[in-house]
């Protein structure tokens, strides 16, 4: 069986509130739902949310990346070709990660669901029987800030992530006030989204000693590795490194340069399931736990992130989630909004809501 036909839908996602983060605030999310049709009929799902700020991409310019390069690579070859496609891809065009990463999801969802097995088992295997999910708080007031953690706590979220990034004596107080309405005992994490200098990341950071924050995620500028690498070795605190690692290259240079604890992952950045599995390899290799982050995706993505943190011993935190912050959803997801527990449906198991694809599209294109 080969591949006949993908289809591309142009989808704007509908947010539950304004995420506000400290390059910018989201009112909706644009996404590229792509699906992959066999001449056998089966369909594999798969997912493209861009980040401009992080990955250099647009809707637009991932629509035509897909449309006009990567998906006459695949029409009629076999869905089990997945590390000959990246081949051909990068060959073709270079970085573009969240384009190809829609295109590996689908084609991963696809060939489980023709082998009728769930997708982690092609992954590896069940290494985690569910997977918790942090409540992830936008930049806001520490007064709103605070609330909204101690609601999420008496919702039953067993840890917090805070998005800071503003000035670091707001940011401490931040901290402070979320950290005064948990449990001692509840997780507190820190994502600055590249907001601080150096200078700036070791002052909240000594500042906030007390607080008892679990790590802190991207406190420095994108291209400035050498900056995050002095920010890990001056302090015992734990650092993650996030928008600077998009590829095998990049975890290599985070090896190298010693300049993080951990590594946040991301199949919009990674280009897919197919890098994302071997980054989790090298960082085992080189004692570098990873997470499975998200760009705020729907469920079909956010399941691809899910399935590989279940199968992959280094994957010891997630951030996937999407559709707790999305209102309207194109598939279901399986747990609720704190944990995800999968089950042993074909491929991804997503079962998407076709009118809910069609009420939400902006735009769809075929290819075949």
């Amino acid at each position: 069986m080969t591949i006949k036909r993908i289809t591309l839908h142009g989808l704007r996602l509908p947010l539950r509130r304004p995420f506000k983060i400290a390059y910018d605030t989201y009112e909706d999310i644009e996404t590229l739902l792509v699906s992959i049709e066999s001449t056998g009929g089966d369909i594999g799902w798969g997912e493209a949310v861009v980040d401009q700020h992080v990955s250099g991409e647009t809707w637009q310019s991932a629509r035509r990346v897909i449309t006009e390069v990567l998906a006459p690579l695949l029409i009629g070859r076999p869905a089990a070709d997945i590390g000959a496609f990246h081949y051909a891809a990068e060959a073709r065009i270079r970085h573009n990660p969240s384009a190809k990463a829609a295109l590996d999801i689908a084609l991963h969802d696809l060939l489980a669901r023709q082998c009728r097995r769930p997708l982690y088992e092609l992954l590896g295997g069940r290494c985690h029987a569910r997977l918790d999910l942090p409540c992830v708080i936008s930049m806001l007031s520490p007064e709103e800030m605070a609330r909204q953690a101690d609601e999420a706590c008496r919702q039953g979220y067993r840890s917090i992530k805070i998005k800071l990034g503003d000035t670091p004596e707001a940011d401490i107080e931040r901290i402070a006030r979320v950290r005064e309405s948990l449990p001692p005992s509840l997780p507190l994490r820190v994502d600055a989204n590249q907001g601080w200098s150096a200078k700036q990341a070791l002052h909240v950071i000594r500042q906030t000693t007390p607080f008892n924050v679990e790590w802190f995620e991207q406190p420095v500028f994108i291209e400035n590795l050498e900056a995050l690498a002095r920010v890990t070795r001056a302090t015992e605190a734990v650092i993650m490194a996030d928008e600077p690692i998009h590829d095998l290259r990049d975890m290599l240079r985070v090896i190298r340069l010693e300049a993080a604890d951990m590594v946040n992952i991301k199949l919009m950045k990674s280009s897919g399931l197919h890098a994302a599995r071997a980054m989790a390899e090298l960082g085992m290799a080189a004692n570098i736990p990873c997470q499975i982050g998200s760009m705020v995706e729907s469920a079909v993505a956010t399941l691809a992130g899910a399935h590989l943190a279940v199968a992959h011993p280094n994957i010891i935190a997630n951030d996937l989630v999407g559709p707790a912050m999305i209102s309207a959803d194109v598939a279901k997801m399986p747990g609720d909004d704190t944990h995800i527990a999968l089950g042993d449906s074909p491929g991804l198991g997503a079962r998407i809501d076709f009118d809910r694809v069609r009420e939400l599209s902006v735009f769809e294109e075929s290819i075949d």
